[in-house]
Order: C-alpha cells, then sequence, then structure tokens
C-alpha cells in the first residue's frame, strides 16, 4: 500500500507502519471480509485506528492531546482520549466544512480552536457548547504579520518601483473537470484562464497597474509576451514580503487569500470553482465575491490603491500564543 501513496517527504517505513497498524485496526473492528471491501472501496479514507492510537496512549500516558483536525489518526486520537479520559483540544486550521462533521459532535475534544468567528458559528451549530469552541487563528499563518516581513514587503514595492501603483496579485491555480472526490460534478478548466485575461487586460500598458502573476506549485511557469504592467515571475519573491507588498489580491480559493486576510490585503474570490464550498473565502467574510471575471475590472477600481490595517482579531500573528492559552487551562 505504501508505494502506492503520493510522492511526500516521508519515510516509507513510517508509511507502512501507519497503514499496516490502520489496516489492523479495521480487521479487528470489522473483520477480515469486511475490512478488504472497506478497503476496496474507500481505501485510506475507511481508517479511524482508535484501537491503535489507545493502544499507544496507555503507554506514553500524555497529561494532554493535541491533534490537528484531519479525520483518520487525528481523529483517532481524540476518540481514543476520551476513551481514557485524557483531555484533548482540536485546532481545524481552516473552515471546517468537512470536519465539523466529527469536532462538531458533543464530546469530540475538550475544546475546538478555530480560524475565525465564522468557523466558531459553525461549529456550535453544530452542537457544540460555547465555552468549548474558541476564536485562536492558526499557527501555520502567524509568520505573515512578522515585522520582517510587514518591513519587506515596504521594501519590495520600493525596489520594483511599485510605489504609486495599484498591485493586484493573482494566485492562480487549476481547476480541474471534474471533483476528485464528489461525482458528477462538473468543473470549468477554463475559468482560471479566463480570469488571468480579464487581470491582464487591466493591468496591460496602463500607468500605475502592476499585475504580479504567482502560479500554483503544480503550474509551470508562465512563457507569456512582455507587458509593462505584468510580472509573469511571481513566484521569485518571497510570499509574505508579496503579500504585504499588494494592494489586493484575486484567486479563486487558495489558501495563500487566508494569509492576505490576515496582512489585511483586500481579497477578491472569484467564483465558479468546483472549491467554492470547500473554501468559503467570501461567505465567511474574508473576501469580496466576483462572480463574473469580466467585472473584475470594476471591483480592482473599487478596491484601490492604500492597505489597512490587519483584516482581522487575528492579524496581529498570535495564533500560537492562544493556542498554547487554551492548552494551558486543561492541564491546570
Amino acid at each position: 500500500m505504501a508505494q502506492v501513496l503520493p510522492a511526500a517527504p516521508l519515510d516509507l517505513r513510517e508509511s507502512s507502519a501507519y497503514l499496516g497498524l490502520s489496516y489492523a485496526d479495521l480487521e479487528a473492528r470489522y473483520g477480515a471480509e469486511q475490512a478488504a471491501e472497506r478497503y476496496a472501496r474507500d481505501g485510506r479514507q475507511c481508517f479511524e485506528p482508535v484501537g491503535v492510537m489507545e493502544r499507544i496512549l496507555r503507554e506514553i500516558a500524555p497529561a494532554l492531546v493535541v491533534t490537528t483536525s484531519a479525520p483518520r489518526a487525528e481523529k483517532a486520537t481524540v476518540l481514543a482520549a476520551r476513551r481514557l479520559g485524557i483531555p484533548a483540544a482540536c485546532v481545524v486550521d481552516l473552515f471546517a466544512v468537512d470536519e465539523v462533521g466529527w469536532v462538531g459532535q458533543p464530546g469530540f475534544a475538550d475544546r475546538i480552536c478555530v480560524l475565525n468567528e465564522r468557523v466558531r458559528e459553525r461549529v456550535l451549530a453544530a452542537g457544540r457548547q460555547a465555552q468549548e469552541v474558541v476564536v485562536t487563528g492558526n499557527p501555520a499563518f502567524d509568520a505573515v504579520n512578522s515585522i520582517e516581513a510587514r518591513n519587506r514587503g515596504v521594501r519590495l514595492r520600493r525596489e520594483q518601483g511599485w510605489d504609486g501603483a495599484q498591485v493586484v496579485l493573482w494566485a492562480s491555480q487549476p481547476e480541474p473537470l471534474s471533483h476528485p472526490s464528489v461525482p458528477g460534478r462538473s468543473g470549468d478548466p477554463d475559468l482560471p484562464g479566463r480570469i488571468e485575461a480579464s487581470l491582464v487586460n487591466w493591468a496591460g500598458y496602463e500607468p500605475n497597474r502592476v499585475l504580479v502573476v504567482r502560479p500554483h506549485p503544480s503550474e509551470p511557469e508562465r512563457q507569456a509576451f512582455p507587458l509593462p504592467g505584468v510580472r509573469w515571475d511571481g513566484r521569485q519573491f518571497e510570499l509574505h514580503p508579496l503579500i504585504h507588498a499588494a494592494d489586493v489580491l484575486v484567486t479563486m480559493n487558495s489558501t495563500v487569500a487566508v494569509e492576505a486576510w490576515l496582512a489585511g490585503t483586500p481579497v477578491i474570490q472569484v467564483l465558479g470553482s468546483l472549491f467554492d464550498d470547500s473554501v468559503p473565502l467570501a461567505r465567511y467574510g474574508m473576501a469580496t465575491a466576483c462572480r463574473d471575471p469580466a467585472r473584475l475590472d470594476s471591483l480592482l477600481r473599487a478596491v484601490g490603491t492604500g492597505r489597512g490595517a490587519a483584516g482581522s482579531s487575528q492579524g496581529s500573528g498570535q495564533a500560537a500564543t492562544r493556542v498554547l492559552a487554551v492548552l494551558k487551562e486543561l492541564v491546570k
């Protein structure tokens, strides 16, 4: 099983142990025949190795369990902690779109740490008590608002000659023809190209307009004709200073938009992607919605230039401190 996993910087032995233990747990719960059927149908998605994690927790006897909201070993670890009476905290990285199915269940972890108030409302609506769900932000995004990142953003604008211009960062990504996990849903692979064409037309030869194109890591660098107002080499810039150097970020559903929102950089989300529901930036108050790429010109005119203060209460880059405060409360 381990040999067919997507390429990742993981030790093959660790992957083999994880998969083997998870499959053994599946057989222990359902028997060999039903386990084989479940794995043939769902692959790794059927794993929930609570028994394995319970054995590990019994051996190490931690005072506290802290996990992300991932659906397999992490979820199983929280369930095992509950069985053993060990306090647990779950840090939800983004919007709890799928995870609300388990983090929203009463009794799943003592505390749920979430990105913002809209995510908290979603989890509370699923059945959690108010004191159990805490808005902390995501520590993974703290670095975007470091003093160094902010200062380097100012320097980047100056060094590139962007002072006085409206700088738009286009965080591109491919759009598949079909949804990887929702059969029957069709995508529009041409949507990113239409967005980019509209932005290039906006910048083009216009003075005091700059478009920085930053392709997704899975996309190739653009081999495009030169235009005065378009930088096709956005990946050459370090991301966090570039976010601070931009006046607005345009995306479909890149998580770079979350960092931009935290940094106080206005975000425009172009809708129409298969993944709009998974990354509800506009619906959660983190972006302005754009339903037609042809309207980007007017939306960008409305945003203008001049960046404000951080875009949320998590903008100070102190999510790790807030999560730590929650953890300390649980181990008193």
